[in-house]
């Protein structure tokens, strides 16, 4: 498995120089392992007496260029096809290794991509040097009468149209390559986007039973409302005539007196002194109780709040 792609790994340059008097190209290609030594060398012994093509070193170097990038491509396209039962599955995590794993292969193919566009930007600038060649090779044909020169050029006018047919199926090579890169990053975005909508799904299942769960608590906290409403009601009509009751059934009124005896005791002020003691009491008692829970849940709702100075 590829780790990562490394588009500038065994990159060659190429310093050509064509001498057309002697018909000599002098070339230095940079950057060359002993692998592309040996295919450069190979190719050059199988071109026979094409050798003297001005541009057919450049087109060798189109073909390692080529081989590279194809089997990046093949070898992305193969662990896209191995990792893909990941988006088959029916829940997926895209923190998982082997979906970061499967995100780094479709970045690495849009790189290979852009990779393979650049390339074949270079092609066509060598595709119409290959016609240049050809027009000029041309025009010296039909003005020079020597019969043998005329031959070289001619042989060296069908090396160029050689070169540029192949060149031409190098360019829709890449073309298939980059729709099968284009192929991998479209899948993985399928697939995260099915994968969003089945949690929108999920969670709109969710804010349904929610809302239902809200619903049928408003209904009993509306019934409960209800209820309390009436039990005030009961408590505003009996609680006067309780205390009245209460009040009148003590030993402090006296409604049957004999003579001389008084209705109303004298230690009716014990009843307001104590009825005003206990009032304040459970006033003062309310009071701080309920002050002491409000800054409770200041200090709970002050824990909560969020400060954006602290999160930029």
């Amino acid at each position: 498995m590829l780790s990562g792609l490394d588009f500038t790994l065994y990159d060659l340059a190429l310093s050509t120089t064509y001498i057309p008097s002697l018909r000599k190209v002098y070339c230095v290609i940079y950057g060359c392992s002993t692998a592309q030594m040996k295919a450069i060398e190979k190719r050059i012994w199988a071109a026979g007496d094409c050798t003297d093509h001005p541009l057919l070193l450049t087109g060798i170097l189109a073909e390692l260029e080529r081989e590279k990038l194809v089997n990046m491509a093949e070898d992305l396209v193969d662990q896209f096809t191995l990792g893909s039962d990941v988006l088959e599955n029916k829940s997926w995590d895209p923190n998982s290794p082997k979906m970061q794993q499967y995100l780094a292969i479709c970045l690495q193919s849009r790189g290979l991509a852009d990779q393979i566009r650049a390339v074949k930007r270079q092609i066509f600038k060598l595709i119409a040097e290959t016609e240049m060649l050809e027009r000029q090779w041309k025009q010296d044909s039909t003005s020079d009468s020597s019969c043998q020169d005329s031959g070289k050029q001619r042989r060296l006018i069908g090396t160029g149209q050689r070169i540029k047919e192949r060149l031409q199926d190098i360019m829709n090579e890449y073309d298939d390559k980059t729709d099968e890169c284009k192929m991998m990053a479209n899948n993985l975005s399928l697939a995260m986007q099915s994968a969003s909508n089945k949690n929108a799904k999920q969670d709109s299942v969710t804010n349904i039973r929610i809302a239902k769960a809200n619903t049928i608590i408003a209904l009993e906290t509306k019934r409960e409302s209800a209820q309390m409403r009436s039990i005030a009601l009961l408590t505003m009509i009996y609680l006067p005539m309780s205390c009245v009751a209460s009040i009148f059934s003590t030993s402090l009124f006296n409604w049957r007196p004999s003579e001389g005896e008084a209705v109303v005791s004298d230690y009716i002020w014990v009843l307001f002194v104590l009825s005003v003691g206990l009032t304040v009491i459970t006033v003062l008692a309310w009071h701080f109780t309920t002050n002491r829970e409000k800054k409770r849940e200041d200090k709970r709702s002050q824990s909560f709040d969020i400060n954006l100075d602290d999160m930029v």
